[in-house]
């Protein structure tokens, strides 16, 4: 899972003028209120204070854009699909204690979250092919701020479930928490730069060299 690199781009342009004589307000049947866009801009603001905010037309291009592409499949599209998968590990991240989040990613996500679980929403979650299009934005104004501490996550989980088959143990049982995987990291590091002297292939390879246990 690579956070921050989709395959599938969002076809949003962040950076266009609104031309007010063809402005859009909806997308399809769906409505685009004013008050809606102006909650998600407050929002994308406390993700990144950096974003330009997005205008009624720029999310309704967006949209009908998105249901212009295949208009006989109702699915979600790729780049929302990519973009929600990123929005559970978001969601994963806050919940376990043992990764001892930093405050400000803690902030962001929890701003995040709280605008997905609004009844509020700018596009209803079941509509064909744009539902959830505003939660994906949100992600999306995110990627500058969130990605290092979400790929510091994945390779958390990545290294503490190492960990956890090296000793025996069940992974629900074993402690590892976020200045284990910085011990971790390192030993690994460590490893892959023996590699090349030594002819060690993997962390897991260095086993007869070094095994690393965390307490």
């Amino acid at each position: 899972m690579n956070i921050g690199q989709y395959k599938f781009e969002l076809p949003l342009d962040w950076g266009s003028v609104e031309n007010e004589m063809h402005r859009r307000h909806s997308i399809g049947q769906i409505e685009i209120s004013d008050y809606a866009v102006d909650l998600l801009n407050q929002t994308i603001e406390k993700v990144d204070g950096c974003h330009l905010p997005l205008s009624t037309d720029q999310i309704a291009s967006c949209g009908r854009q998105l249901q212009q592409e295949n208009t006989a499949d109702i699915r979600l599209p790729l780049c929302i699909f990519e973009r929600f998968r990123t929005l559970a590990l978001m969601d994963a991240m806050v919940k376990d204690f043992d990764w001892k989040i930093e405050d400000v990613a803690s902030y962001r996500i929890e701003v995040i979250l709280d605008y997905v679980k609004r009844h509020e929403e700018l596009i209803p979650f079941n509509a064909p092919r744009v539902g959830h299009l505003d939660d994906v934005i949100l992600v999306e104004a995110a990627k500058n701020t969130l990605t290092t501490e979400l790929e510091n996550y994945v390779d958390f989980r990545r290294l503490r479930k190492l960990e956890a088959y090296l000793q025996g143990m069940p992974l629900n049982a074993f402690t590892y928490y976020r200045e284990n995987w910085l011990e971790s990291k390192a030993a690994e590091q460590a490893l892959i730069r023996n590699q090349r002297e030594n002819g060690l292939s993997s962390y897991r390879s260095g086993l007869e060299v070094r095994i690393f246990k965390v307490h």
